[in-house]
């Protein structure tokens, strides 16, 4: 279900890392802490001071979400987006 047509209750049931993971699906692009996070703010009727005191929290509940990686332009994306080349040569 698409974030726009959740209520504010179905939405005070997920945890950040779920909004965020439902914020860059819905996005289909990149985006940096602050914008994500202002985007979840809005949809849970949060003011300007509880994003500043809880993006600090939130960051680092992204760090530890395995299902996010940071690029090296400091957006976010969804580590599903992203594959991983590991090459294994033998050592003689």
């Amino acid at each position: 279900m698409s974030l726009s047509k959740m209520s504010k209750e179905e939405l005070e049931l997920l945890s950040y890392t779920d909004l965020t993971y439902k914020v860059l699906k819905e996005e289909k692009k990149t985006l940096n802490t602050p914008t994500i996070f202002h985007t979840i703010c809005d949809l849970l009727g949060y003011t300007e001071s509880d994003f500043e005191d809880k993006i600090g929290d939130y960051y680092t509940s992204l760090t530890i979400d395995k299902r996010f990686m940071m690029l090296e332009n400091g957006e976010w994306d969804l580590r599903e987006h992203h594959s991983v080349d590991i090459n294994f040569e033998d050592e003689i």
